[in-house]
């Protein structure tokens, strides 16, 4: 059901051309796709799955299948999704940097 978020996983881990851009940062991701919960870490060597730790993220993304799928294939943008569509908590900065990480990935 969420198998769209470990494919854009393995995808990004492998596009070394964007290894100077996003992997100088570290940043802890909560996705929470209807009752299904995965956790990212972000870091110099790459996107890693880890296990799951309620209230642990630095940026937290809660949505529908559906949304959280356009979202992870880069037909959406974060930040023009309606609030109605998704709840995103998180500092402003690290909200940009996920989403630059779901447009530049696909």
């Amino acid at each position: 059901m969420i198998d769209f978020i470990y494919e854009w996983v393995e995808n990004v881990n492998h596009r070394y051309d964007l290894l100077p851009t996003w992997r100088e940062r570290k940043l802890n991701v909560e996705v929470q796709v209807g009752q299904h919960q995965v956790c990212l870490f972000i870091d110099h060597s790459g996107v890693q799955l880890k296990a799951t730790q309620e209230g642990q993220g630095s940026l937290v993304l809660q949505s529908s299948t559906s949304v959280m799928e356009e979202l992870f294939t880069g037909s959406k943008k974060l930040t023009s999704l309606p609030e109605t569509m998704i709840s995103v908590k998180g500092a402003y900065r690290n909200i940009l940097f996920m989403e630059s990480l779901l447009l530049l990935s696909r």
